[in-house]
């Protein structure tokens, strides 16, 4: 079985903003991370800790550096939405339900579509 490590970013209604190694355990994140979450509230962002092992971390790695599908960060979040792909991602209890809703521009108030 391959080495798993924690990863941690923000994810909002268009997919996954960032996506890097944790440096601590989940749960710890980032000051600029949490801030800038709360402070775009209104597209429901969050951040969120997935453990993933070496295999995981590449997929996740090559759909957000495929340049040529605008869908990326939609399709690196919803690979973590899928039960199939990984068993459990992290996010704050009050963030649950938004977390559920993710991804889906519908949910920006300031969205004009792309």
């Amino acid at each position: 079985m391959s080495e798993t490590k924690i990863y941690t970013g923000i994810a909002d209604a268009h997919g996954l903003e960032s996506f890097v190694e944790c440096s601590g355990e989940a749960g710890t994140g980032s000051p600029y991370h949490m801030m800038r979450a709360s402070l775009n509230r209104q597209r429901h962002a969050l951040v969120y800790w997935v453990e993933l092992n070496d295999e995981q971390y590449a997929q996740v790695a090559d759909i957000l550096g495929d340049m040529d599908n605008d869908e990326r960060f939609m399709d690196a979040c919803r690979l973590l939405h899928d039960p199939d792909f990984v068993e459990i991602v992290s996010v704050e209890q009050e963030m649950l339900r938004s977390w559920e809703m993710l991804p889906n521009h519908d949910l920006d108030p300031y969205w004009g579509g792309a």
